[in-house]
């Protein structure tokens, strides 16, 4: 029952990662045991989580250092001519590094680059004077876009690629029973429907996946409280880099519109369930570099049978407004509200996040602050009126 959080937890403090200009930046090393002297072909590997293209820029020399308990070994990293590239959202790419290892160096060894848009990075590699390691042979790339081998070209096509966070991912924790909530999500491309390189918008039809749960973590072999599991198909626009999509300060993001599933699971006077279709769209005020407003406007429409709740549209009604005040590498403040049908049950939710970096496990995340205050912070409870007050970590906020 405590898997998801478990594995939550897992990532957050075991992937070796930099954040800069929008990409998640990591260095990827041999498994093998390497042989001292020998010369290591080693990777950067760069994600695009975001919902903006962003540019991939390192260059070619990394410089850092090698270090066993406090023995430490200058070293740098060669790769051939820079050449930057632009991922669109979900989309990774990787350049190729050369390191000689100095004849010296055995053991369990830390790499870790100091300098550079990216530092710091770390990683492990493994040296052994026995006999047991391999030089591995790693000519210095033409291009610093190594051509990818198959399996990483197909890992790309249908995996990888595809896959795009979608809303926020965190785990908080409360006072009030139940104490706990937590929300993963992800959205994976279906289709891609590219122009040319001067296209305004990146257009593709997205499957959307988001799960958000109430966790009484302090009653009897602590229950789940209550689940929302709500899978979504929709076709999605966005912005591109080349775009004249600004007027003034104001600039349009994205736009999404489709269809959305929500249940719980339960049975009986517990079940709960409705269809919607929705249209969203975002719009900012100022640089998206800087200090900014985003205004995200959601409206839908119900569809279906909705006799396990009937008048949930009487709590729901039918749009919400989010509005969020940050900056990309700073902290942000996240109001979403929404009232019912007659504007009589407001909803109110407040999210405060704060970029934090675990320098032991170099990672990159949030702490959050979440105030709730209205109705339906599960499905099951949709008419009935609650207040929290919880705080926790997120990785995608």
């Amino acid at each position: 029952m405590k898997s998801p959080v478990v594995l939550m937890v897992a990532w957050a403090i075991t992937v070796t990662v930099a954040s800069a200009q929008g990409l998640v930046v990591s260095l990827v090393s041999p498994r093998q045991a390497l042989a001292p002297g020998s010369a290591v072909k080693l990777d950067l590997l760069a994600v695009n989580p975001g919902v903006t293209e962003a540019v991939f820029e390192a260059s070619a020399t990394l410089h850092g250092a090698l270090w066993v308990d406090a023995q430490s070994w200058p070293v740098e990293l060669q790769a051939g001519a820079p050449e930057p590239r632009t991922l669109r959202p979900g989309e990774f790419t990787h350049r190729g590094y050369v390191l000689v290892l100095p004849s010296g160096v055995k053991g369990r060894v830390v790499l870790e680059i100091t300098e550079g848009s990216y530092a710091p990075l770390r990683t492990v590699l493994v040296v052994n004077t026995d006999g047991g390691g391999k030089a591995v042979a790693a000519a210095l790339p033409v291009s610093t876009m190594d051509a990818a081998s198959p399996a990483t070209a197909q890992l790309q096509r249908s995996f990888v690629g595809h896959f795009a966070p979608h809303e926020p991912v965190y785990f908080i924790y409360g006072a009030k029973v139940p104490g706990a909530k937590f929300q993963f999500s992800f959205k994976y491309r279906l289709l891609d429907f590219q122009g040319d390189a001067d296209s305004v918008a990146q257009r593709s039809l997205q499957f959307g996946y988001t799960q958000r749960s109430l966790w009484d973590l302090a009653g009897n072999s602590s229950p789940f409280y209550d689940t929302s599991y709500m899978p979504s198909f929709f076709y999605e626009s966005i912005a591109t880099q080349s775009a004249n999509n600004r007027l003034g300060p104001f600039g349009w993001i994205a736009l999404q519109t489709g269809y959305q599933h929500e249940s719980n699971g339960q049975s009986l006077s517990r079940s709960r369930s409705l269809n919607t279709l929705f249209a969203r769209s975002a719009f900012s005020i100022g640089s998206l570099g800087d200090w900014h407003l985003l205004v995200v406007p959601k409206i839908w429409a119900f569809v279906g049978d909705l006799s396990d709740n009937a008048d949930i549209k009487d709590y729901r009604g039918y749009g919400e407004l989010q509005v969020v005040f940050g900056k990309n590498d700073g902290p942000a403040l996240s109001y979403t509200g929404h009232a019912g049908r007659e504007f009589n049950h407001f909803t109110t939710q407040l999210d405060l996040t704060i970029p934090v970096r675990f320098k032991l496990f170099d990672v990159a995340t949030f702490f959050l602050v979440q105030y709730f205050d209205g109705y339906g912070e599960s499905l099951r409870d949709y008419n009935k009126k609650s207040d929290a007050l919880r705080a926790g970590f997120s990785l995608v906020r």
